[in-house]
C-alpha cells in the first residue's frame, strides 16, 4: 500500500513544483516604473479701483471771475465712494449745472498674480448725452491696450462737465466700465 500512497503524492508534488517554478519565474522578471507627477497652480487675474479724492471747480471759476467770496458759489457737491470689494466706485453729484467740472481721482491696480491688459474703457448711460468727453478720463493713463504687471498702479481722473444741453431738474446716470483681461489673450473679446 505504500506504493499507491507515493503514487498519489507524486502528481500533487509535481504540480506544486511546477507552480513554484512559474511563480519564481514571474518574480525573477525585472522591471521599473517611472512616474511624472504634475501639479499646476493657476495664477489670479484681479484688478481693483481706489478713490484718491474728489472735487469740483466752482470756487476756482468764481475766483477767476473776480468773486470777492468764491465759497458763496460752492453750491453743488460730488461724492465718490468705493465698494467693499474694490470693483465699483459710486459717484454722486448733487445740484450740478453746466460749465462746472466735477472730478474723481481714481487708481487702477493689478492686485492679481499675472499681467493684464485693459481691454476696454466705456462710459454708458444717458450722461454721455451731456458730457464733454467720451470716457471722461482726462489724464489718458487708463486706456485700451494698457498693460499692467502685478502690483502696478495707474492714476487717472474722471471729469464730468455738463454741456449746455443738460436739462434743469434732470437726473443723468452713467457707468464707466473698465474691462481687463490676461495680457497674452488681448485683444480677444472676453465672454459677456
Amino acid at each position: 500500500m505504500e506504493k499507491a500512497g507515493v503514487r498519489a503524492i507524486a502528481p500533487v508534488l509535481l504540480i506544486a513544483i511546477l507552480a513554484l517554478s512559474f511563480i519564481g519565474g514571474a518574480m525573477a522578471l525585472w522591471w521599473e516604473r517611472l512616474t511624472i507627477n504634475v501639479n499646476v497652480e493657476t495664477g489670479e487675474l484681479d484688478a481693483s479701483l481706489s478713490v484718491e479724492g474728489y472735487w469740483d471747480n466752482e470756487t476756482a471759476i468764481a475766483a477767476a471771475m473776480g468773486e470777492d467770496n468764491p465759497e458763496v458759489k460752492n453750491v453743488s457737491d460730488i461724492f465718490c465712494t468705493l465698494s467693499d470689494d474694490g470693483n465699483t466706485i459710486n459717484i454722486t453729484i448733487t445740484n450740478a449745472y453746466p460749465g462746472i467740472t466735477y472730478f474723481c481721482a481714481i487708481n487702477l491696480e493689478n492686485t492679481g498674480t499675472i499681467p493684464f491688459k485693459v481691454y476696454s474703457v466705456n462710459l454708458t448711460g444717458n450722461i454721455t448725452d451731456v458730457m464733454t468727453s467720451d470716457s471722461g478720463l482726462v489724464n489718458g493713463t487708463i486706456y485700451e491696450g494698457l498693460q499692467m504687471h502685478p502690483g502696478d498702479v495707474v492714476y487717472d481722473t474722471l471729469a464730468i462737465t455738463l454741456t449746455n444741453d443738460a436739462q434743469e431738474n434732470a437726473v443723468y446716470t452713467g457707468t464707466l466700465s473698465i474691462v481687463v483681461e490676461q495680457w497674452n489673450e488681448y485683444p480677444t473679446a472676453p465672454p459677456s
